[in-house]
């Protein structure tokens, strides 16, 4: 894709409804975790052909045993299923497994991450004939995100009015092919269904709801009636998250249109109450609390970072003890990836 060609569709990302944390879910391919060309980088041109990375260690290889990054202390990573012939099962899990590691790319070299990765992929499968798969998987996963590297040049702006011009409609369609395109000639048609199959249709739909939802020529019954047979078209597994993301998403809109105004915790209960049943309101109250205490220990954190900001310290040394206060106030793994985001975020 020519980079005219990205800038063009820089502003359609706003046509997958997300925002926060869910963009990083559903359209995941656009930003998928990769780390900088280097010299030992897989070269995209033949990435993209298939081939392995040429530096890449084959299976049986003994790398040194780098020590855990500090961002995963205290966590674990994903189990790697197999199936019922010992064989590794072909999920979205094995690349979940993957992306917990390159959440701690930015702490240490590629050598020593690439490392990192055999050595758990040993520590589950050891002498078993899964250990190879995993092991060419994860060959082709780091083969498909350096040939993702070479098309990563999208924005993340979108319009002011959050619409899409047919336009934009086709050259993010264009660009999804391309993406799909690339995984399937790095990662093989198989892991790429079990990578981001679900992504590429979840995204296939979003594009066509909105090439529906701005066709001026049809009326509101036929744009209900046309939205309805896109959304029977995907898999019933699908249909179903999508239909649960987006009764999500508007409740998540109504209690933020709810928090607009002010309201009491108190308030919203009665107003929750009101529009989604008492058991919902209890649910939509404790989410609530739990957000405004994140955000009162994310605060506190925030000042104890600026002391250690304010002490002039080399970025290795200051990222060091950014790291051991975040592992301190944040006990929960989870919530310790969602500071280290929002630092990210803020340029931290």
């Amino acid at each position: 894709m020519r980079p005219a060609d990205a800038k063009k569709t820089a502003g359609t990302l706003a046509l997958f409804g997300l925002a926060g944390a869910a963009a990083a879910t559903a359209i995941w391919f656009f930003n998928a975790p990769a780390r900088a060309p280097s010299a030992r980088s897989p070269d995209p041109v033949v990435a993209a052909s298939g081939a392995l990375p040429a530096h890449a260690a084959r299976p049986g290889a003994t790398p040194v045993a780098p020590s855990l990054p500090v961002s995963l202390n205290g966590s674990t990573p994903p189990r790697l299923a197999l199936d019922d012939h010992g064989h590794l099962r072909k999920t979205r899990g094995v690349r979940e497994f993957f992306d917990y590691f390159l959440t701690a790319q930015h702490e240490m070299p590629h050598p020593a991450l690439d490392a990192l990765v055999r050595r758990e992929i040993a520590a589950q499968l050891d002498g078993t004939v899964a250990q190879p798969e995993a092991l060419d998987a994860w060959q082709r996963y780091e083969a498909y995100l350096a040939a993702m590297s070479s098309l990563r040049q999208l924005s993340t702006s979108a319009p002011a009015d959050g619409t899409a011009r047919t336009s934009d409609l086709d050259a993010m369609q264009s660009s999804l092919d391309e993406c799909a395109s690339v995984a399937t000639r790095t990662l093989g048609a198989d892991w790429s269904e079990a990578f981001f199959g679900a992504d590429w249709r979840h995204a296939h739909y979003m594009i066509e709801r909105w090439r529906v939802l701005r066709d001026s020529s049809l009326s509101e019954a036929q744009k209900a009636a046309r939205l309805q047979a896109l959304a029977q078209s995907l898999p019933p597994r699908e249909r179903a998250a999508l239909e649960k993301s987006e009764d999500a998403q508007a409740r998540i809109q109504a209690v933020a249109t709810l928090e607009q105004q002010g309201m009491t915790l108190d308030q919203l209960r009665a107003k929750a109450t009101q529009e989604f049943g008492p058991q919902a309101a209890e649910r939509i109250v404790k989410m609530q609390q739990s957000d405004d205490a994140w955000h009162a220990k994310y605060a506190d954190y925030t000042v104890q970072r600026e002391r250690i900001d304010a002490m002039g310290l080399s970025p290795a040394e200051r990222e060091a003890q950014v790291a051991q206060l975040r592992q301190r106030v944040f006990a929960d793994p989870g919530q310790a990836l969602r500071a280290a985001s929002l630092d990210r975020g803020a340029g931290r």
